[in-house]
């Protein structure tokens, strides 16, 4: 227990420095560009993420598994190799369709930082923070992923309070994060060049990441589309004061990240005896999660945000609680999709529980916003994630219980194809 607990306290250091590095910056920033320019800004970072998982193209998803269950240097080199290669030619697509994108949806105040922005928020995708997951190091994580966010904010503050240039944050963000990512690479790489491995094509690589590419995408459709529908479809100041709802929710998620993955790599550990009890723990740690942020972000986001953000953005009561039962259902569903479902292979049916809640998600987004309400999108979030986290209940319990207990024999689990 104790060095599962250090584990803990490691992974979710990481989340925490990453969620405490936009406190440092985006206070600044909501200020610099006033309410029309919040909205965009926040929309370069949602269509950025959704360029970042473009670029990772499922290896966000397959990757912690793959290298989890992996049992030398030499074999999570190969995986890593792979996944470099393959997101090099994704990146090609990905990146410049978030900076197109986010021009063609923002309106004209601040247009170039939105697009810097998502620019700079897709080539996160180059980050190996699932390989430092898979590999259960949380130091790495720290190293190579959360410590140059941080430094990117604690730089960019003087910087813009000097210039008022919002610009140069998404410059420094890039500066300070492709170099520790180039530097993961090298670390893990040298002293055990895959080069004699039978080598994978890059299109070979890509068609296998398919499924999961699929399920990671559908996801962010309704994870990372609010705020770009909130712009094109509400009055600026209406879509920024939606914005910061949705700010406060996305750094919430980064608890449950923090905690998801502090758990996959023990739970999946191949040598363990108690799979069944791990699991029950992860569960039931990931749902008290949800339960109590869900009602901080109900009850804390209004006032909150008009701390942070300031008061002409602050957050409205209505929106806060909807994305607080949001908050709640994804992260229940978060230790059945990544600890059960996906380590069984079942990537098919978490691709279509993925589209269907999606589709549902998206739809009401969409009706809500041609109404002209910013509650009717953020009911979109919360409708999508109860609508996923029913489908997974069943058979997410049915792999649970199925799954050895201490004593019992523990057989391997399904290899994802």
């Amino acid at each position: 227990m104790r060095p599962f607990m250090l584990r803990l306290a490691g992974f979710a250091g990481a989340p925490i420095l990453s969620a405490f590095a936009p406190f440092i910056i985006l206070p600044v920033v909501s200020r610099l560009v006033g309410p029309e320019g919040w909205a965009n800004f926040s929309t370069g970072q949602s269509i950025g993420i959704l360029g970042m998982v473009g670029v990772l193209f499922g290896w966000s998803v397959v990757g912690p598994v793959r290298v989890a269950r992996s049992r030398t240097p030499h074999e999570r080199a190969v995986i890593l190799g792979e996944s470099l290669r393959s997101r090099a030619l994704t990146a090609v697509l990905a990146v410049p369709a978030a900076g197109v994108i986010t021009y063609l949806v923002s309106g004209p105040d601040h247009r170039l930082d939105a697009v810097l922005v998502a620019v700079a928020m897709a080539l996160g995708g180059f980050t190996p923070a699932w390989f430092c997951i898979g590999d259960g190091n949380p130091r790495a994580l720290m190293l190579f992923d959360a410590a140059p966010k941080l430094l990117a904010s604690a730089l960019s503050l003087p910087v813009l309070l000097w210039t008022g240039q919002v610009i140069w944050y998404p410059i420094l963000l890039t500066i300070c994060t492709l170099p520790a990512f180039a530097w993961h690479a090298m670390l893990v790489r040298t002293g055990h060049d895959p080069a004699g491995e039978p080598a994978q094509g890059v299109l070979t690589v890509l068609t296998a990441l398919v499924p999961t590419a699929a399920i990671d995408a559908a996801g962010n459709a309704y994870g990372s589309t609010p705020i770009p529908i909130a712009t094109a479809g509400l009055p600026p100041a209406e879509a920024s004061t939606f914005a910061s709802a949705d700010r406060v929710y996305r750094i919430g998620l980064l608890a449950v990240v923090a905690v998801g993955n502090s758990f996959q790599a023990w739970v999946l550990d191949p040598q363990a005896t108690d799979p069944r009890r791990r699991h029950g723990v992860a569960i039931a740690s990931l749902t008290s999660l949800g339960a109590v942020g869900g009602i901080g972000i109900a009850l804390l986001g209004p006032w909150a945000t008009g701390v942070l953000f300031g008061a002409d953005v602050a957050a409205e009561p209505l929106p806060s609680l909807l994305f607080g039962i949001a908050f709640l259902f994804l992260a229940s569903a978060t230790p059945l999709i990544r600890n059960l479902l996906i380590p069984a292979g079942r990537y098919r049916f978490v691709l279509t529980v993925t589209l269907v809640s999606a589709g549902v998600g998206v739809a009401t987004m969409l009706a809500g916003a041609a109404a002209g309400s910013s509650a009717g999108i953020a009911l979109g979030v919360a409708v999508a994630e109860a609508v996923s986290f029913v489908l997974l209940l069943v058979p997410g319990m049915r792999l649970w219980r199925s799954s050895p207990d201490a004593g019992e024999q523990v057989t391997p689990a399904a290899r994802p194809s």
